[in-house]
């Protein structure tokens, strides 16, 4: 059985650390398994707690989805129902920022980036989770 290991987290951490430094985007990363238990979490200097709040939310979703936060919404945007259904818990966050963690195939987890405007969020993630 495929699953995230805590080594794996904290690389997956620093990668995102050093990327939004290389950015001047100041961020919260949070790495979480697919119970949407968090792993790894780091929040940059000056970084409030809000954001890293948001980037585990953004972890769980994109782990309980296997897909890439600003996909889900998109993908949910055709659908009031489920639009309203996500966006009202407190669990997940459906903005940009979150990323699932893909091992051997198998999606084991969810990194989610949170504390620069969202776009800034998803841009040091695609930039730092890239291989």
């Amino acid at each position: 059985m495929t699953n995230l290991s805590v080594n794996h987290a904290l690389t997956l951490v620093q990668r995102v650390l050093d990327t939004a430094g290389a950015q001047s985007v100041p961020v919260a990363v949070a790495v979480v398994d697919v119970g949407g238990h968090v792993v790894a979490a780091a929040r940059g200097d000056g970084v409030g707690f809000v954001a890293a709040d948001f980037a585990r939310r953004k972890a769980v979703a994109a782990a309980s989805f296997g897909a890439p936060t600003h996909a889900v919404a998109e993908s949910f945007a055709q659908d009031p129902r489920l639009t309203v259904a996500f966006t009202g818990s407190s669990d997940v966050s459906l903005l940009p920022g979150g990323f699932p963690v893909i091992v051997d195939g198998v999606c084991v987890g969810g990194v989610g980036i949170s504390g620069g405007h969202y776009s800034q969020d998803q841009a040091v993630g695609e930039k730092a989770l890239q291989e």
